[in-house]
């Protein structure tokens, strides 16, 4: 069975890119982790918070037995069926598509590339929906339901209607969709629209089995056939307007929040012991390539096989800074070495309290004036970082790896 679960995430995906900047800049993975957690928190919360009480519907049992009965009424008058309806799945007259050429050649309407759509309804009854199920089967056959119940889940709704097709074969095309309901001014149940490439060819009301209509249009029939059976108020709202009621609801600054705090919680970081002792150490960076480096130009810089220095090749113009950043003294260390001459240089924590979460990030940020960013397992391995405070830089054709003990005076404390 069809649903519109992708309406929904769209509506989630949308209102979490709107409402959350946790991406600090392209690319960045943990950012986009963030967004994710923070969309499926709506989605979650979507589907599970209360709806207000001015949305909350009485369900009414006299209402509902009224429906059942109407629907086993319905099911008695499908199964009379008519006459003509009979002749063509019994004797195979008017039927197929030898029939549907001599119709054409005598001027005659088809049925070819029309699509019948039923519209139903969970108020018609078990008995009768499950009656509408297997007089449905066909390619050219849809089901379509509008929506589900004030207040239900999406996925309790779906698995109540597959509850309905069990044991059914062939199964049927069910859709959960609002629009046909919309585009068709349906509000009662059931209903069958016929409509083919060029628009709607006829329509009944109170009927449910398609071969009557399909008969009908074969024999000249067109337009609107008017009330033929009992009929019920459909008692799912709109899904479309019932989500927005559900997403205008909800208290998006709370669940950004609570994203926000989930992250922290769960983000991964590369903590490395704390320096001891200045210390000081080179990394030859020389490889031998695995496959030709080609400039976007064409012109091939490095051929496979050949060992090469990056460095000779590729100056590296940045200063890495390494540091704890839920360390104070390394938070002024890491500044101090931020003020020393050379390019601009780029910060990456080893480590951030989680507790203070994003607003401890911002803190760290505004003291150096510059953007922090997570220090990552493939930027640790490439450089053999194994303490903090450290600080990257290449001289000559190597890089310098220079380890600097963190501050301990008051303002560290």
């Amino acid at each position: 069975m069809r649903s519109i679960d992708t309406l929904v995430l769209a509506l989630v995906a949308i209102l979490a890119t709107l409402s959350a900047p946790f991406a600090r800049a392209a690319g960045d993975p943990e950012g986009l982790r963030a967004l994710r957690d923070q969309a499926q928190a709506i989605g979650s919360a979507a589907e599970t918070a209360p709806l207000p009480a001015w949305l909350h519907q009485t369900q009414d049992p006299a209402a509902t037995a009224a429906g059942e009965a109407l629907g086993k009424e319905s099911l008695t008058r499908m199964q009379a069926t008519p006459p003509d309806v009979a002749a063509c799945r019994d004797l195979g007259q008017l039927c197929g598509a030898d029939t549907a050429a001599a119709a054409l050649a005598a001027g005659q309407p088809t049925t070819q590339g029309v699509i019948y759509t039923v519209f139903v309804t969970r108020a018609l009854g078990t008995e009768a929906l499950r009656a509408i199920f297997r007089e449905a089967a066909g390619a050219d056959v849809r089901i379509v339901f509008r929506g589900v119940a004030p207040g239900e889940r999406l996925m309790d709704a779906i698995r109540a209607i597959h509850a309905l097709l069990d044991g059914i074969d062939p199964l049927p095309n069910v859709e959960l969709d609002p629009t046909p309901f919309r585009d068709h001014a349906v509000e009662t149940a059931p209903v069958i629209v016929a409509a083919g490439p060029d628009g709607v060819v006829a329509r009944v009301t109170g009927l449910s089995a398609p071969d009557w209509l399909r008969q009908h249009i074969r024999t000249g029939a067109h337009g609107d056939l008017g009330v033929r059976g009992p009929l019920v108020a459909i008692s799912e709202p709109d899904l479309i307007e019932e989500l927005q009621r559900r997403l205008a609801a909800l208290d998006l600054g709370a669940l950004r929040e609570a994203a926000n705090k989930r992250y922290w919680h769960r983000a991964a970081f590369e903590a490395l012991p704390t320096v001891r002792e200045t210390r000081e150490r080179t990394i030859e960076p020389t490889i031998t390539a695995s496959a030709d480096l080609v400039l976007p130009d064409g012109t091939k810089l490095i051929q496979a096989g050949q060992t090469v220095n990056p460095l000779a090749h590729l100056p590296f113009t940045q200063r890495l800074i390494v540091f704890d950043a839920a360390d104070p003294g390394q938070v002024l260390t890491a500044q101090r070495l931020g003020e020393t001459a050379g390019p601009r240089p780029l910060y990456l924590a080893s480590g951030l309290d989680r507790a203070q979460g994003w607003e401890g990030l911002r803190a760290v940020e505004d003291r150096l004036d510059a953007p922090v960013y997570l220090l990552t397992p493939d930027v640790r391995a490439r450089f053999a970082l194994e303490r903090v405070p450290a600080l990257v830089e290449a001289q000559g054709r190597v890089f310098l790896v220079r380890e600097v003990p963190p501050e301990r005076g008051p303002e560290a404390r």
